[in-house]
């Protein structure tokens, strides 16, 4: 049996997305907090629809939310499946569905050609970040703190772009 959950909309202007960031002591803790998933709850939004399961829906799809009647499309910005719950943002520029950090763990394989210090890359190493997908060269910076690569854009991208595959070149 299909138990129903519960789709709930987080509005663009939401005060969740003016959240003031704190003072950092570090690079490393302004790049973690930065990166992390934002945290929704169902108090966070209004409640427009049901769907038939969490574990079918992934951060940035747009169809198979069967909610009607609004101005913009509906895109999936947060998933709990504990309470198997999603949440959504109209159009394709809302807030959830956009960062400038991303955390990649710990990727050796792909950073392996960097000759870089380790001290460098506590810094930031300028780089180009090119999707697979052609959408052009992405400037950034890449940082390594304790093992974790963070990716560091000069713009706001999509918070599922490094769920492809990309290319990571020194600048």
């Amino acid at each position: 049996m299909i138990k129903k959950g519960q789709i709930v909309e987080i509005p663009a202007e939401s005060a969740i997305y003016r959240a003031e960031a704190p003072a950092f002591p570090s690079k490393r803790d302004e790049l973690v907090w930065k990166a992390a998933r934002r945290q929704y709850s169902l108090f966070d939004g209004f409640l427009v629809g049901e769907h038939d399961g969490a574990d079918r829906f992934r951060m940035g799809q747009r169809k198979g939310i069967n909610v009607g009647g609004k101005k913009e499309p509906l895109y999936v910005i947060g998933i709990d499946e504990e309470d198997n719950r999603i949440f959504v943002g109209a159009g394709s520029e809302h807030p959830g569905l956009l960062t400038q950090v991303i955390r990649l763990g710990q990727q050796t394989d792909s950073f392996d050609d960097f000759s870089g210090s380790e001290d460098a890359l506590q810094h930031g190493v300028q780089i180009s970040f090119v999707p697979a997908a052609g959408d052009g060269e992405i400037a950034a910076r890449l940082y390594r703190f304790d093992g974790d690569y963070f990716l560091e854009f000069d713009r706001l991208v999509p918070v599922t772009i490094a769920e492809n595959p990309f290319v990571v070149r020194l600048k």
